[in-house]
């Protein structure tokens, strides 16, 4: 496995369970663009280097953004639901260091989630499934001596998760989705999920998924990197079914 550093994400997770409630025996297929925009905070380590303390608001984040992709897409056919939820992201962060130099991080990150879920009551789903990271990150101006102008690190690594999605109704156009998960094995030492969204329903095929979404990830690959670090932030989604 190769493996990284990253400090940031502009992840963000999909909501829309919503248009799939018509009727359980039906298949429907739907899929949603969306944007996380998280912030960071906690601690990364690249290689020898002393760990860096993250602390970037979403604003800051969004201010170095080269480009975001993300799409959340499930298939429903009666109680099962299948699901993966890919997102990459590039940008640039600059770090606040002591010493001389004008650190800056280069950062490419996937991450992808792939999971299937159950409904067993008309609100209430247990899902389980994989959350792959997959991270690119380059070190430029750092102090030299004694490190060099740049350094360049790769990692991915991979946790089996499982966990609960609820969803209910909310008068005639809303809709309301709460999902909590938590890795049960895999990579990281620590890692768990959770998001809730309010989506505003258009008609039988559309609506506008407003929410919000935590995760905390506690990864180390020892003497090559590690990551530390909570990410939050709101959510913002479209979505259609088909």
């Amino acid at each position: 496995m190769k493996r990284i550093a990253v400090s940031i994400s502009i992840i963000l997770l999909a909501c829309s369970t919503t248009l799939a409630q018509e009727s359980s025996d039906d298949s429907k297929f739907i899929i949603a663009p969306y944007l996380w925009g998280t912030s960071l905070n906690g601690t990364s380590a690249v290689g020898a280097l002393p760990p860096l303390d993250l602390d970037a608001s979403f604003g800051d984040i969004f201010d170095n953004l080269n480009m975001a992709l993300s799409l959340h897409a499930e298939y429903h056919t009666g109680p099962w639901r299948f699901v993966l939820d890919p997102m990459y992201v590039s940008l640039t962060v600059d770090l606040a260091t002591p010493g001389p130099g004008d650190p800056k991080i280069d950062v490419e990150m996937w991450l992808v989630e792939a999971w299937a879920g159950y409904a067993f009551t008309d609100e209430w789903e247990v899902i389980a499934g994989v959350r792959y990271q997959d991270q690119d990150l380059t070190l430029k101006g750092l102090p030299n001596p004694p490190f060099p102008d740049s350094l360049g690190v790769a990692d991915d690594w991979s946790d089996w998760f499982a966990g609960l999605r609820f969803n209910t109704p909310v008068g005639s156009n809303w809709h309301f989705t709460f999902r909590a998960d938590a890795a049960i094995s895999g990579d990281s030492d620590t890692n768990y999920n959770t998001q809730f969204f309010f989506n505003r329903r258009f008609g039988e095929s559309k609506a506008l998924n407003l929410g919000y979404r935590y995760m905390l990830t506690d990864y180390e690959n020892s003497g090559v990197y590690a990551w530390d670090i909570v990410q939050e932030g709101p959510v913002v989604g479209f979505t259609w079914a088909f």
